[in-house]
């Protein structure tokens, strides 16, 4: 429970009453969990003797063994990172016989926290290797959609700490998509979800506003407003007042770059955010250097010095000594800014002795390992270097018979490359003659069922109508006024037919409109269909629409012919290039294992036109619980 409350407050006391009170070995070992996690950053003596308590139980079980070395770890976590990685690694080794979503859980987090710590030991490369390859796929696996798009999240800090905002703006897009996917009960999102989601906002426009890139930040920025607007002491507020003052400190007013800072520097203060702090006076300082208001500016570097004491990071450090040099020297105080110019440069030299130091005991060894070697040639004889020649020239032969054997590998892998890229090209190329004859087709025949034999229809029927009215006197004709009906109902069949055909409203008003005549003329009087649509462009390709529209159109006619569903939801919504499509029906479902064997023409319909656009398809299904499908498409 990292973030609770510190000091006096009642929650420890409530978990220590309810430890002398429980007799359940499973709530017990829930509560020696809860309370070490708790004192895990604040008394690690305290939090020890918890996860002791528990190993002294009678309830031992490799599960809650597992989760004892797991929340180990947190306690060694912050000042002995070996200890805290041994901890971890053990948890994932005894949790990974267990097949439950919470188990595959807490191994996603054990593998976080190691890679975190990869971190703290300035190996990023690890760090982000360890997410994308470990933490990532098992909460992926134990369904947390918000646990992936934090990690997402994190790897984009990673890179954008490292200036490589494109590659930042990638990972934070995913986290935003994966938040943003319509979830399966579709409710209420709680307060942290509504954090989560704005700090990702946050972070994107950081992203956008460092990389000189200032449109797409306001809109990110106007999200995570609108997200917060009912968490006023939200801890998020402060770095979105902070990225608030950098936008206005770009584009203007000033003032309001100002406010903003002086917003976010109180609520940072109330909250004990040091950091927050930091990072805000250092931007109000950079405001004032912008208009050249070095005096205003100057006092903010004092106040970001007196500040800095509480925290001396050197590279903070280094970074306030350069600007206080430069402000004094803008001021005119040219001894003042010698003064600060010697600081700067002393800890600078630090810092780089520290670093020759390094590389001076580096060549040591390596003119020493040179020195050892030399003495070990001179005192070999003729005859131990003709053995090492002739064992040399036997090295190299290897070396090359194996380099030729490699390289005759690579030009296989290479031609078999090239041979399955042809083989694709091809079955796209057949793909796409399929797809266009397929439409050219069905525009044909909904011509000629529209012009041809709707109008002989129509013809027929003006022709009986002047029948019936003919023989108005003798009180109508009831079996002619039957077949009139019957003909009636043939023509609205005859159009509802030419408009699945080709539709005329994707034509005329595009895909939005289209959608949504699609799904209220689908809805009968047993099954509801309910369409929602979101930030669906009108630049997309005639070409793609009509895609997108069979795809929507083969949904429903699986849900509605297969899945007696009494409700079907339709959402359609865009974000930049990517088209998402979410289907979800309260039917009778069915067995994925089962479907995977089985050959459906319009399942495949589905996938062919997915595959075409090159999109993915993801579909859950069981039994009696209904079917949802989910489609993402770069429509670019």
């Amino acid at each position: 429970m990292k973030g609770q409350p510190a000091g006096a407050d009642p929650y420890p006391d409530s978990l220590q009453r309810l430890l002398k009170t429980t007799s359940t070995d499973t709530g017990r070992a829930q509560l020696f969990f809860l309370l070490s996690d708790y004192w895990s950053d604040k008394d690690s003596t305290k939090a020890l003797q918890y996860i002791t308590g528990y190993f002294r139980e009678s309830i031992r079980s490799d599960y809650y063994d597992a989760l004892a070395h797991f929340y180990r770890g947190g306690v060694y976590f912050e000042y002995n990172y070996q200890q805290a990685q041994q901890e971890y690694m053990t948890a994932d080794r005894l949790l990974s016989g267990y097949s439950t979503p919470a188990a595959i859980l807490y191994r996603s987090r054990a593998w976080h926290n190691y890679g975190v710590l990869e971190q703290k030991k300035d190996d990023n490369r690890s760090f982000i290797d360890i997410q994308l390859n470990k933490a990532i796929p098992l909460a992926l696996q134990a369904g947390d959609t918000n646990r992936v798009a934090w990690n997402y999240k994190e790897v984009g800090l990673v890179f954008m700490n490292f200036e490589e905002y494109d590659k930042a703006q990638e990972y934070f897009r995913r986290a935003l998509a994966l938040l943003h996917r319509p979830a399966v009960r579709r409710l209420p999102p709680s307060d942290a979800d509504r954090e989560l989601l704005a700090d990702c906002y946050i972070d994107i426009a950081k992203a956008y506003l460092l990389n000189d890139d200032t449109p797409p930040a306001r809109p990110a920025l106007d999200s995570a407003g609108s997200l917060l607007a009912s968490l006023p002491n939200s801890s998020y507020q402060p770095s979105r007042y902070l990225l608030e003052g950098m936008y206005y400190a770009r584009t203007g007013p000033r003032q309001n770059a100002l406010d903003n800072l002086d917003k976010g520097e109180a609520l940072a203060r109330s909250q004990n955010r040091s950091y927050d702090v930091f990072s805000i006076l250092f931007e109000k300082y950079d405001v004032y250097r912008r208009e050249k208001k070095f005096a205003e500016a100057r006092k903010i570097l004092q106040q970001v010095y007196d500040f800095n004491q509480l925290m001396p990071l050197t590279s903070n450090q280094r970074l306030l000594f350069h600007e206080l040099a430069e402000t004094e020297a803008a001021l005119g105080h040219d001894r003042l800014a010698y003064q600060w110019m010697q600081a700067y440069s002393r800890l600078s030299d630090s810092l780089a002795k520290a670093g020759t130091t390094v590389q001076i005991a580096a060549l040591e060894a390596r003119y020493r390992s040179s020195e050892k070697e030399r003495e070990i040639l001179e005192l070999h004889n003729k005859s131990k270097i003709q053995k090492l020649l002739l064992l040399g020239g036997i090295i190299l032969l290897s070396i090359i018979i194996l380099f030729l054997g490699y390289r005759f590998r690579q030009r296989k892998l290479q031609a078999e490359q090239q041979l399955r890229s042809l083989q694709q090209q091809q079955r796209i190329a057949v793909a796409n003659a399929l797809l266009n004859g397929e439409e050219r087709e069905r525009q044909r025949l909904a011509r000629d069922l529209h012009d041809g034999l709707g109008g002989m229809l129509a013809g027929v029927k003006i022709h009986l109508s002047e029948m019936a009215f003919a023989y108005r006197e003798e009180q109508g004709n009831p079996a002619l006024q039957k077949i009139i009906r019957q003909l009636d109902n043939s023509v609205r069949e005859l159009r509802h037919i030419a408009h699945n055909l080709m539709p005329e409203s994707l034509v005329r008003s595009g895909l939005e409109v289209a959608l949504n005549d699609l799904c209220e003329s689908s809805g009968n009087g047993s099954t509801k269909v309910v369409f929602q649509m979101m930030n669906i462009a009108t630049d997309i390709p005639k070409p793609t629409q009509l895609l997108l529209y069979r795809i929507v159109q083969e949904l429903l006619s699986n849900v509605l012919k297969h899945a007696g569903a009494s409700e079907v939801f339709v959402q359609c919504s865009q974000s930049e290039d990517i088209f998402y499509i979410t289907v979800e029906d309260d039917g009778a479902g069915f067995d994925q294992e089962v479907m995977v064997h089985r050959k459906g023409i319009g399942l495949d319909n589905i996938r062919h036109r997915v595959d075409f656009l090159k999109g993915s398809l993801e579909i859950e299904s069981n039994p009696g619980k209904g079917t949802i499908v989910n489609i993402e498409i770069n429509v670019a």
